[in-house]
Protein backbone atom coordinates (compact mmCIF):
# COMPACT_ATOMS: atom_id res chain seq x y z
CA UNK A 1 0.00 0.00 0.00
CA UNK A 2 1.17 3.76 -0.95
CA UNK A 3 0.37 4.96 2.56
CA UNK A 4 2.86 2.82 4.19
CA UNK A 5 6.03 3.94 1.88
CA UNK A 6 8.47 6.23 3.16
CA UNK A 7 7.39 6.60 6.93
CA UNK A 8 11.07 5.76 8.40
CA UNK A 9 12.52 3.34 10.66
CA UNK A 10 11.20 4.97 13.58
CA UNK A 11 7.31 4.52 12.48
CA UNK A 12 7.35 1.50 12.52
CA UNK A 13 9.61 0.88 15.37
CA UNK A 14 6.75 2.94 17.22
CA UNK A 15 4.15 0.67 15.53
CA UNK A 16 5.28 -2.51 16.91
CA UNK A 17 6.03 -1.35 20.17
CA UNK A 18 3.02 0.24 20.50
CA UNK A 19 0.97 -3.33 18.88
CA UNK A 20 3.14 -4.88 21.79
CA UNK A 21 2.22 -2.47 24.39
CA UNK A 22 -1.01 -2.23 23.88
CA UNK A 23 -1.59 -5.62 23.55
CA UNK A 24 -0.24 -6.58 26.35
CA UNK A 25 -2.53 -4.04 28.26
CA UNK A 26 -5.24 -5.77 26.43
CA UNK A 27 -4.49 -8.89 27.27
CA UNK A 28 -3.96 -7.93 31.23
CA UNK A 29 -7.47 -5.51 30.73
CA UNK A 30 -9.71 -8.76 29.36
CA UNK A 31 -8.27 -11.33 32.23
CA UNK A 32 -8.68 -9.28 34.97
CA UNK A 33 -12.53 -8.66 34.05
CA UNK A 34 -12.84 -11.98 33.53
CA UNK A 35 -11.65 -13.30 36.92
CA UNK A 36 -13.11 -10.47 38.65
CA UNK A 37 -16.75 -11.02 37.23
CA UNK A 38 -16.51 -15.04 37.63
CA UNK A 39 -15.21 -14.78 41.14
CA UNK A 40 -17.94 -11.99 42.03
CA UNK A 41 -20.77 -12.62 39.41
CA UNK A 42 -21.56 -8.72 40.30
CA UNK A 43 -21.92 -6.38 37.39
CA UNK A 44 -21.37 -3.39 39.71
CA UNK A 45 -18.11 -4.58 41.64
CA UNK A 46 -17.05 -5.65 37.59
CA UNK A 47 -17.91 -2.32 36.98
CA UNK A 48 -16.05 -0.78 39.63
CA UNK A 49 -12.56 -2.36 38.93
CA UNK A 50 -12.94 -0.74 35.19
CA UNK A 51 -14.35 2.85 36.71
CA UNK A 52 -11.60 3.48 39.48
CA UNK A 53 -9.07 4.79 36.69
CA UNK A 54 -10.99 7.81 36.94
CA UNK A 55 -9.34 8.93 39.99
CA UNK A 56 -5.70 8.88 39.01
CA UNK A 57 -6.59 9.83 35.70
CA UNK A 58 -8.41 13.31 36.96
CA UNK A 59 -5.53 13.48 39.47
CA UNK A 60 -2.26 13.10 37.35
CA UNK A 61 -3.35 14.23 33.89
CA UNK A 62 -2.96 17.99 34.22
CA UNK A 63 0.81 17.25 35.40
CA UNK A 64 1.06 14.22 32.48
CA UNK A 65 0.37 16.99 29.97
CA UNK A 66 2.56 18.96 31.10
CA UNK A 67 5.36 16.78 31.14
CA UNK A 68 4.55 15.30 27.26
CA UNK A 69 5.72 18.91 26.31
CA UNK A 70 8.18 19.78 28.54
CA UNK A 71 10.89 16.43 28.35
CA UNK A 72 11.69 13.87 25.62
CA UNK A 73 8.20 11.87 25.15
CA UNK A 74 10.34 8.76 23.88
CA UNK A 75 12.49 8.15 26.80
CA UNK A 76 9.39 9.02 29.54
CA UNK A 77 7.46 6.40 27.32
CA UNK A 78 10.17 3.83 27.71
CA UNK A 79 10.60 4.44 31.13
CA UNK A 80 7.48 3.72 31.69
CA UNK A 81 6.87 -0.10 29.91
CA UNK A 82 9.87 -0.65 31.97
CA UNK A 83 8.06 0.26 35.55
CA UNK A 84 4.64 -1.74 34.16
CA UNK A 85 7.15 -4.93 33.58
CA UNK A 86 8.83 -4.46 36.56
CA UNK A 87 5.38 -4.29 38.78
CA UNK A 88 4.06 -7.06 36.87
CA UNK A 89 7.12 -9.30 37.36
CA UNK A 90 6.51 -8.21 41.63
CA UNK A 91 2.75 -9.31 41.32
CA UNK A 92 3.86 -12.75 39.42
CA UNK A 93 5.87 -13.21 42.61
CA UNK A 94 3.53 -12.03 44.88
CA UNK A 95 0.67 -14.38 43.55
CA UNK A 96 2.96 -17.48 44.38
CA UNK A 97 2.50 -16.91 48.13
CA UNK A 98 -0.84 -15.35 48.57
CA UNK A 99 -4.29 -15.44 46.58
CA UNK A 100 -4.70 -12.24 44.25
CA UNK A 101 -7.80 -10.99 45.67
CA UNK A 102 -10.16 -8.24 44.47
CA UNK A 103 -8.00 -5.61 46.31
CA UNK A 104 -4.79 -6.18 45.44
CA UNK A 105 -6.74 -6.31 41.85
CA UNK A 106 -7.80 -2.54 42.08
CA UNK A 107 -4.08 -1.59 43.48
CA UNK A 108 -2.83 -3.17 40.79
CA UNK A 109 -5.12 -1.66 37.84
CA UNK A 110 -4.52 1.84 39.87
CA UNK A 111 -0.75 1.48 39.50
CA UNK A 112 -0.44 0.59 36.12
CA UNK A 113 -3.38 3.32 35.71
CA UNK A 114 -1.01 6.00 36.74
CA UNK A 115 1.78 4.77 34.75
CA UNK A 116 -0.96 4.35 31.24
CA UNK A 117 -1.68 7.92 31.90
CA UNK A 118 2.00 9.56 31.62
CA UNK A 119 2.13 7.22 28.76
CA UNK A 120 -0.85 8.12 27.05
CA UNK A 121 0.11 12.03 27.00
CA UNK A 122 3.35 11.35 25.13
CA UNK A 123 1.97 8.76 23.20
CA UNK A 124 -1.14 10.91 21.42
CA UNK A 125 1.80 13.78 20.64
CA UNK A 126 4.32 11.36 19.59
CA UNK A 127 3.55 10.83 15.87
CA UNK A 128 4.32 14.06 14.53
CA UNK A 129 7.66 13.74 16.02
CA UNK A 130 8.08 10.60 13.84
CA UNK A 131 6.98 11.49 10.43
CA UNK A 132 6.82 14.06 8.20
CA UNK A 133 3.71 16.70 8.61
CA UNK A 134 2.55 15.50 5.19
CA UNK A 135 2.19 11.53 5.79
CA UNK A 136 0.40 12.50 9.51
CA UNK A 137 -3.04 11.20 7.94
CA UNK A 138 -1.28 8.00 6.25
CA UNK A 139 0.55 7.18 9.88
CA UNK A 140 -2.61 7.80 11.68
CA UNK A 141 -4.61 5.79 8.99
CA UNK A 142 -1.46 2.73 9.64
CA UNK A 143 -1.99 3.59 13.30
CA UNK A 144 -5.49 2.11 13.20
CA UNK A 145 -5.07 -0.78 11.85
CA UNK A 146 -2.26 -2.03 14.19
CA UNK A 147 -5.06 -0.87 16.62
CA UNK A 148 -7.47 -3.51 15.05
CA UNK A 149 -5.04 -6.52 15.11
CA UNK A 150 -4.38 -5.84 18.75
CA UNK A 151 -8.02 -5.60 19.37
CA UNK A 152 -8.14 -9.10 17.43
CA UNK A 153 -5.94 -10.79 19.02
CA UNK A 154 -6.53 -9.99 22.39
CA UNK A 155 -8.91 -11.58 23.79
CA UNK A 156 -8.24 -15.02 22.53
CA UNK A 157 -5.00 -14.59 24.31
CA UNK A 158 -6.67 -12.95 27.31
CA UNK A 159 -9.16 -16.39 26.54
CA UNK A 160 -6.25 -18.65 25.98
CA UNK A 161 -4.01 -17.90 29.01
CA UNK A 162 -7.13 -17.43 31.60
CA UNK A 163 -8.41 -21.18 30.67
CA UNK A 164 -4.82 -22.67 30.99
CA UNK A 165 -2.54 -20.67 33.10
CA UNK A 166 -2.89 -19.01 37.04
CA UNK A 167 -3.80 -15.25 36.83
CA UNK A 168 -0.22 -14.86 38.88
CA UNK A 169 0.84 -17.08 35.51
CA UNK A 170 -0.87 -14.07 33.34
CA UNK A 171 1.10 -11.18 35.00
CA UNK A 172 4.42 -12.90 33.91
CA UNK A 173 3.61 -12.85 30.43
CA UNK A 174 2.12 -9.98 30.00
CA UNK A 175 5.10 -8.36 31.80
CA UNK A 176 7.17 -10.13 29.18
CA UNK A 177 5.43 -8.39 26.36
CA UNK A 178 5.86 -4.71 28.12
CA UNK A 179 9.56 -5.51 28.77
CA UNK A 180 9.67 -6.25 24.82
CA UNK A 181 7.76 -2.94 24.06
CA UNK A 182 10.19 -1.27 26.20
CA UNK A 183 13.69 -2.54 24.08
CA UNK A 184 11.72 -1.17 20.82
CA UNK A 185 11.18 1.71 21.75
CA UNK A 186 14.60 2.71 23.57
CA UNK A 187 16.03 1.92 20.25
CA UNK A 188 14.09 4.57 18.58
CA UNK A 189 15.41 8.20 17.48
CA UNK A 190 12.63 10.38 16.39
CA UNK A 191 13.55 13.02 13.78
CA UNK A 192 11.65 15.76 14.54
CA UNK A 193 11.28 16.11 18.05
CA UNK A 194 10.67 19.58 19.49
CA UNK A 195 13.51 21.17 21.00
CA UNK A 196 12.88 22.04 24.85
CA UNK A 197 14.80 24.73 25.76
CA UNK A 198 16.33 25.67 28.80
CA UNK A 199 15.03 28.67 30.46
CA UNK A 200 15.80 30.73 33.41
CA UNK A 201 12.69 30.75 34.59
CA UNK A 202 9.02 28.18 34.24
CA UNK A 203 5.36 28.54 34.98
CA UNK A 204 3.86 26.22 37.18
CA UNK A 205 2.11 23.12 35.92
CA UNK A 206 -1.29 24.50 36.57
CA UNK A 207 -0.54 27.24 34.31
CA UNK A 208 0.76 25.60 31.55
CA UNK A 209 -2.36 22.94 31.55
CA UNK A 210 -4.74 25.97 31.50
CA UNK A 211 -2.55 26.64 28.39
CA UNK A 212 -3.74 23.58 26.50
CA UNK A 213 -7.42 24.09 27.32
CA UNK A 214 -7.03 27.83 25.63
CA UNK A 215 -6.10 25.76 22.12
CA UNK A 216 -9.12 23.46 22.89
CA UNK A 217 -11.19 26.71 23.40
CA UNK A 218 -9.31 28.35 20.05
CA UNK A 219 -9.88 25.63 17.92
CA UNK A 220 -14.34 25.04 16.89
CA UNK A 221 -13.72 21.35 16.19
CA UNK A 222 -12.13 20.64 19.45
CA UNK A 223 -13.89 23.17 21.47
CA UNK A 224 -17.08 21.12 20.34
CA UNK A 225 -15.74 17.87 20.46
CA UNK A 226 -14.83 18.14 23.98
CA UNK A 227 -18.19 19.40 25.20
CA UNK A 228 -20.30 16.19 23.90
CA UNK A 229 -17.41 13.46 23.88
CA UNK A 230 -17.89 12.98 27.69
CA UNK A 231 -21.75 11.94 26.97
CA UNK A 232 -21.12 9.89 23.92
CA UNK A 233 -17.96 8.43 25.65
CA UNK A 234 -20.20 7.44 29.10
CA UNK A 235 -22.97 5.68 27.02
CA UNK A 236 -20.81 4.07 24.37
CA UNK A 237 -18.03 2.77 26.21
CA UNK A 238 -20.38 1.32 29.38
CA UNK A 239 -22.82 -0.46 26.36
CA UNK A 240 -20.52 -2.86 25.51
CA UNK A 241 -17.41 -2.93 28.38
CA UNK A 242 -20.24 -3.65 30.86
CA UNK A 243 -23.71 -4.29 29.53
CA UNK A 244 -23.12 -6.41 26.94
CA UNK A 245 -20.41 -8.09 28.47
CA UNK A 246 -22.99 -8.57 31.19
CA UNK A 247 -25.22 -10.11 28.93
CA UNK A 248 -23.04 -12.87 27.42
CA UNK A 249 -21.08 -13.71 30.21
CA UNK A 250 -23.79 -13.97 32.99
CA UNK A 251 -27.44 -13.80 31.72
CA UNK A 252 -26.47 -15.74 28.35
CA UNK A 253 -23.63 -17.87 30.27
CA UNK A 254 -21.21 -18.09 27.47
CA UNK A 255 -17.89 -19.40 28.25
CA UNK A 256 -14.64 -17.50 27.67
CA UNK A 257 -13.93 -18.75 24.60
CA UNK A 258 -17.20 -17.70 23.11
CA UNK A 259 -16.86 -14.29 24.83
CA UNK A 260 -13.61 -13.65 23.29
CA UNK A 261 -14.48 -15.09 19.55
CA UNK A 262 -17.32 -12.21 20.26
CA UNK A 263 -14.55 -9.45 20.95
CA UNK A 264 -12.12 -10.90 18.24
CA UNK A 265 -14.67 -10.91 15.55
CA UNK A 266 -15.66 -7.46 16.32
CA UNK A 267 -12.37 -6.15 16.95
CA UNK A 268 -10.98 -7.51 13.46
CA UNK A 269 -13.49 -4.86 11.80
CA UNK A 270 -11.47 -2.32 13.39
CA UNK A 271 -8.79 -3.50 11.50
CA UNK A 272 -10.08 -3.50 8.08
CA UNK A 273 -12.25 -0.04 8.05
CA UNK A 274 -8.99 2.22 8.74
CA UNK A 275 -7.89 1.18 5.10
CA UNK A 276 -11.00 2.55 3.28
CA UNK A 277 -12.02 5.03 5.76
CA UNK A 278 -8.82 7.54 4.64
CA UNK A 279 -10.97 8.80 1.07
CA UNK A 280 -14.07 9.25 3.95
CA UNK A 281 -11.65 11.16 6.12
CA UNK A 282 -10.01 12.95 3.31
CA UNK A 283 -13.19 13.98 1.52
CA UNK A 284 -16.12 14.84 3.67
CA UNK A 285 -15.89 17.69 6.51
CA UNK A 286 -14.77 16.70 10.18
CA UNK A 287 -18.01 17.69 12.21
CA UNK A 288 -20.38 16.37 9.24
CA UNK A 289 -18.60 12.78 9.32
CA UNK A 290 -18.20 13.09 13.02
CA UNK A 291 -22.30 13.80 13.52
CA UNK A 292 -23.24 11.11 10.72
CA UNK A 293 -20.52 8.22 12.94
CA UNK A 294 -22.24 8.97 16.09
CA UNK A 295 -25.77 9.48 14.73
CA UNK A 296 -25.00 5.77 13.01
CA UNK A 297 -23.32 4.39 16.15
CA UNK A 298 -26.66 5.33 18.33
CA UNK A 299 -28.58 3.19 15.85
CA UNK A 300 -26.18 0.01 16.22
CA UNK A 301 -26.73 -0.01 19.65
CA UNK A 302 -30.56 0.23 19.46
CA UNK A 303 -30.54 -2.70 17.20
CA UNK A 304 -28.10 -4.82 19.68
CA UNK A 305 -31.08 -3.70 22.46
CA UNK A 306 -33.59 -4.94 20.74
CA UNK A 307 -31.64 -8.44 20.02
CA UNK A 308 -30.75 -8.66 23.71
CA UNK A 309 -34.92 -8.44 24.43
CA UNK A 310 -35.65 -11.08 21.77
CA UNK A 311 -32.65 -13.59 23.79
CA UNK A 312 -33.71 -12.93 26.47
CA UNK A 313 -37.35 -13.41 26.39
CA UNK A 314 -36.48 -16.34 23.85
CA UNK A 315 -38.47 -15.05 20.86
CA UNK A 316 -35.06 -16.04 19.12
CA UNK A 317 -32.72 -18.65 20.05
CA UNK A 318 -29.76 -17.21 22.31
CA UNK A 319 -27.03 -18.52 19.70
CA UNK A 320 -29.43 -16.17 17.22
CA UNK A 321 -29.31 -13.69 19.67
CA UNK A 322 -25.47 -13.19 20.05
CA UNK A 323 -25.04 -13.68 16.06
CA UNK A 324 -27.16 -10.60 15.50
CA UNK A 325 -25.53 -8.55 18.69
CA UNK A 326 -22.10 -9.14 16.97
CA UNK A 327 -23.08 -8.05 13.39
CA UNK A 328 -24.84 -4.64 14.76
CA UNK A 329 -21.46 -4.00 17.05
CA UNK A 330 -19.66 -4.72 14.09
CA UNK A 331 -21.90 -1.80 12.70
CA UNK A 332 -21.13 0.57 15.31
CA UNK A 333 -16.92 -0.15 15.09
CA UNK A 334 -17.22 0.76 11.34
CA UNK A 335 -18.71 3.97 12.02
CA UNK A 336 -16.46 4.59 14.89
CA UNK A 337 -13.00 4.05 13.43
CA UNK A 338 -13.55 7.33 11.07
CA UNK A 339 -14.85 9.20 13.92
CA UNK A 340 -11.89 8.55 15.73
CA UNK A 341 -9.45 9.14 12.70
CA UNK A 342 -11.52 12.72 12.29
CA UNK A 343 -10.73 13.75 15.97
CA UNK A 344 -7.24 12.42 15.75
CA UNK A 345 -6.36 14.24 12.56
CA UNK A 346 -7.79 17.20 13.48
CA UNK A 347 -5.60 17.11 17.05
CA UNK A 348 -2.39 16.19 15.37
CA UNK A 349 -2.76 18.61 12.26
CA UNK A 350 -4.63 21.99 14.03
CA UNK A 351 -2.71 22.12 17.61
CA UNK A 352 1.11 22.89 17.68
CA UNK A 353 3.57 20.33 18.94
CA UNK A 354 4.61 22.24 21.64
CA UNK A 355 1.18 22.35 23.54
CA UNK A 356 0.04 18.81 21.58
CA UNK A 357 0.63 16.84 24.96
CA UNK A 358 -1.39 19.13 27.45
CA UNK A 359 -4.12 18.88 24.57
CA UNK A 360 -3.88 15.29 24.37
CA UNK A 361 -3.59 14.41 27.74
CA UNK A 362 -6.89 16.86 28.24
CA UNK A 363 -9.00 15.19 25.88
CA UNK A 364 -8.20 11.74 27.29
CA UNK A 365 -9.26 12.68 30.80
CA UNK A 366 -12.35 13.77 29.63
CA UNK A 367 -13.28 10.28 27.59
CA UNK A 368 -11.72 8.10 30.28
CA UNK A 369 -13.69 9.99 33.34
CA UNK A 370 -16.45 10.25 31.25
CA UNK A 371 -16.15 6.48 30.43
CA UNK A 372 -14.85 5.24 34.15
CA UNK A 373 -18.43 7.10 35.22
CA UNK A 374 -20.67 5.67 32.40
CA UNK A 375 -19.70 2.04 33.92
CA UNK A 376 -20.09 2.75 37.41
CA UNK A 377 -24.00 3.52 36.28
CA UNK A 378 -24.62 1.10 33.71
CA UNK A 379 -22.91 -1.53 36.67
CA UNK A 380 -25.21 -0.25 39.29
CA UNK A 381 -28.03 -0.71 36.40
CA UNK A 382 -27.63 -3.84 35.39
CA UNK A 383 -27.47 -5.51 38.95
CA UNK A 384 -30.61 -3.66 39.69
CA UNK A 385 -32.95 -3.77 36.76
CA UNK A 386 -33.46 -6.02 33.13
CA UNK A 387 -30.02 -6.71 31.47
CA UNK A 388 -31.48 -5.15 27.94
CA UNK A 389 -32.52 -1.75 29.66
CA UNK A 390 -28.75 -0.26 29.83
CA UNK A 391 -28.43 -1.09 26.31
CA UNK A 392 -31.21 1.45 25.32
CA UNK A 393 -30.07 3.89 27.46
CA UNK A 394 -26.84 3.48 25.54
CA UNK A 395 -28.53 3.90 22.25
CA UNK A 396 -30.46 6.97 23.97
CA UNK A 397 -26.98 8.87 24.92
CA UNK A 398 -24.84 8.42 22.11
CA UNK A 399 -27.77 10.01 20.00
CA UNK A 400 -28.23 12.45 22.22
CA UNK A 401 -24.81 13.11 22.04
CA UNK A 402 -24.94 13.36 18.09
CA UNK A 403 -27.46 16.00 18.36
CA UNK A 404 -26.08 18.18 20.79
CA UNK A 405 -22.46 18.11 18.75
CA UNK A 406 -24.63 19.20 15.23
CA UNK A 407 -25.86 21.80 17.41
CA UNK A 408 -22.85 23.19 18.89
CA UNK A 409 -21.34 22.98 15.77
CA UNK A 410 -23.83 25.04 13.96
CA UNK A 411 -23.76 27.54 16.55
CA UNK A 412 -20.14 28.00 16.27
CA UNK A 413 -20.32 28.44 12.27
CA UNK A 414 -23.21 31.12 12.60
CA UNK A 415 -20.91 32.98 14.92
CA UNK A 416 -18.05 33.10 12.70
CA UNK A 417 -19.80 33.97 10.00
CA UNK A 418 -21.57 37.22 12.23
CA UNK A 419 -17.30 37.87 13.10
CA UNK A 420 -16.33 37.35 9.20
CA UNK A 421 -19.11 40.04 8.37
CA UNK A 422 -18.28 42.46 11.51
CA UNK A 423 -14.61 42.51 10.13
CA UNK A 424 -15.36 43.16 6.48
CA UNK A 425 -17.88 46.22 7.94
CA UNK A 426 -14.62 47.85 9.94
CA UNK A 427 -12.32 47.62 7.23
CA UNK A 428 -15.04 49.34 4.74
Amino acid sequence: MESCKGLGKDYWLFWLASSLGMGASNILQYVLSLYVLDMTGSAALFASMLSIIVFPRILLTPLAGVLADRVRKIHLMSLILLGEAITLAIYYLLGQTVPIGIALVYILVIVLEAGEIFYGGCEAAILPELVPSDRLKDAISISKVDDGIVQVTAPLAAALIYDNLSVASAFAVIGALNFLAFVLQAMMHPKYEVEHKASGRRSSIWADFKEGLRCIRQNTFLSGFIKVMPLANAFFGATFAVSIAYLLRQTYAVNAWVYSTYCSVTAAVSMIVPLFAVPLVRKYPANKLYFAATLTIAGGILMIGFCAVFGVYQIIPVAASIVLITLFDCVTIAAAIPMQMTSSIMLQTGVEKNVLGRVSATLRMTGIASGAAGEMLFGLINDATWVWLPIFLGALGVGTAALLFKRTMSSSDTDTRQNNREEQNGTV
